[in-house]
């Protein structure tokens, strides 16, 4: 009887340490995949920042032509 409930304890030890090996696995996939999302979503904001920069600097490119035209168009209302 003492046999066969060390044994029964033995076998859902080992059940239990299987159970914790699985686990720890889907946990190290988890984390791996958390990493990637994390890279991802860095490279977008980076994206995002490089395409406001390029918003910016067309900006500051359209506003100094818009200068331009205005001074020229000033000019030649005076001749």
């Amino acid at each position: 009887m003492v046999n066969d409930t060390s044994n029964l304890i033995v076998e859902h030890l080992k059940a239990i340490r299987a159970e914790i090996a699985s686990v720890k696995a889907d946990t190290v996939e988890i984390k791996e995949r958390l990493r990637s999302h994390d890279a991802s979503i860095i490279e977008l904001r980076r994206a995002d920042v490089h395409a406001f920069e390029d918003q910016a600097r067309q900006q500051v490119s359209i506003d100094a032509l818009t200068r331009r035209i205005e001074s020229i168009e000033s000019r030649l209302e005076l001749i």
